[in-house]
């Protein structure tokens, strides 16, 4: 069976088992999942699969609460009957893959990025990331002690089906308990008016070169761990998803906030210390899509058509590499016309090491960059659901349907970031920033002093 198709059937299986009240068995658990996936006692892959599932269960039901265990876990004893060059050594794009003294394939804690990309490489599901898919299950079903919200990734459109839209999603979301669902695009736009800022303040005073950080948590894994010289130039802005649950947590405290998104490298990120508190779980679109299934909810529309409004375009085209450049440049000069921005764009992270290597020796001729660490942006994650180039396509055209075209523009976001991100850290010290040019002591303006938004009529 292919690994992809397995891991959607386990947590169909596993959804339906935990509405109808999970057993505390894990054997009953798992002979339960291995009858729902077809897989018969007598085929001769069923220990095969079956030892998977054991191991998938652990990462799915044992919490990591601090956040301080590698996402991903390679399944000792599996690799001896891989071909070689194995799939998962040629993806990883920090060497983080590699035999042990022992000539057993490990994955090395001090090298991994948490990119996951060789999850989906590996050709018999021995690689397998830690999930909470159990833990939102859980969540929804106690809705009524606390407020559960879905924020979607701005590369949400088009992942569930072309006939899909925004409406029937949303409707679809909160048919299965979510009390509401919002665009993390519209947190995108507080954070472009931040990381925009942030540029004009750092070249007035005479640095040559920033580096943004508001999006991918691979790319920031790949900066603190493999790049660190650099680190002091980037900002200090967290990303879009933390902050649009920051902005919820300072609403109602008491909420829970599930992130659904392309990413599996978000899970480890809204772990992180020092983004607390902001979001409890994340979902990728393959688990969401099972989640939705396990409830036998309709993607046809007949569950509601609601309206979900609130992002510009310039927000909703951070799903794709190029789109973070494109939103902040345009805020930059309107804010500060004649302030020159050179950007350059690390497309996928192999790429990104490449041009920070090239800012390391001074030899890279731009003053901005943007770190997008899969191949096409976020629309190109390893939980995606449909092929880059599409949604890439189908993002923009949702962008071209926004109400406002730029972040400056969105009242929405304006009255958000007032409310709630003014009395919410949306800055964050990332790791080996000593001498960061960025001074957590005096932090930057807050938002509608340092940079107003547009008034619209």
């Amino acid at each position: 069976m292919n690994p992809e198709e397995f891991a959607h059937r386990l947590l169909v299986s596993l959804a339906r088992q935990i509405k109808k009240g999970i057993s505390k068995d894990r054997n009953k658990i798992v002979e339960q999942i291995m009858k729902d996936s077809g897989i018969d006692k007598k085929d001769p892959q069923y220990e095969f699969w079956k030892e998977r599932v054991a191991k998938r269960l652990t990462l799915l039901l044992d919490k990591d609460d601090k956040g301080d265990i590698l996402l991903v876990e390679l399944i000792e004893g599996v690799c001896e009957n891989c071909q070689e060059p194995e799939p998962c050594v040629e993806v990883c794009p920090t060497g983080a893959i590699d035999k042990d003294e022992q000539g057993k394939y490990k994955i090395n804690p001090e090298k991994c990025v948490e990119c996951t990309w060789c999850v989906d490489s590996c050709v018999t599901g021995s690689i397998v990331h830690r999930s909470e898919f159990a833990q939102v299950a859980s969540m929804i079903m106690q809705r009524h002690e606390y407020p559960v919200y879905a924020i979607l990734a701005p590369s949400f459109v088009g992942q569930f089906g072309d006939h899909v839209t925004p409406e029937i999603l949303k409707g679809a979301l909160k048919s299965i308990g979510f009390t509401d669902v919002y665009e993390v695009a519209m947190a995108a736009d507080v954070i472009t008016i931040h990381e925009a800022q942030f540029f004009i303040n750092q070249v007035e005073k005479g640095e040559k070169f920033v580096i943004t950080s508001c999006c991918c948590p691979a790319f920031i894994k790949l900066v603190e761990k493999i790049r660190p010289k650099v680190s002091n130039l980037l900002s200090p802005s967290v990303s879009p998803m933390i902050a649009m649950g920051k902005m919820l947590k300072h609403a109602e405290p008491d909420c829970r906030v599930v992130f659904i998104g392309p990413c599996i490298a978000k899970k480890a990120e809204a772990k992180r210390p020092d983004l607390q508190p902001a979001v409890d779980c994340v979902l990728t679109y393959k688990e969401t899509k099972a989640l939705l299934e396990a409830a036998d909810v309709p993607l046809d529309g007949s569950l509601g058509h609601l309206e979900m409004e609130d992002a510009s375009h310039d927000g909703r085209i951070y799903a794709h590499t190029g789109g973070v450049t494109e939103a902040i440049t345009r805020a930059i000069k309107a804010r500060a016309p004649r302030l020159k921005v050179h950007p350059v764009q690390g497309n996928g992270l192999k790429e990104c090491n490449m041009l920070l290597k090239k800012v390391e020796e001074g030899i890279l001729d731009a003053n901005f960059m943007e770190g997008m660490g899969c191949p096409g942006g976020c629309v190109g994650g390893p939980g995606t659901l449909i092929k880059t180039e599409r949604a890439a396509e189908i993002v923009d055209s949702h962008a071209e349907q926004a109400r406002y075209l730029t972040a400056l523009d969105n009242n929405k976001a304006r009255i958000w970031a007032e409310r709630h991100g003014q009395h919410a850290d949306l800055y964050s010290e990332k790791e080996n920033m000593s001498g960061h040019i960025y001074n957590p002591q005096e932090p930057p303006q807050p938002l509608s002093d340092s940079m107003p938004y547009k008034e619209n009529n």
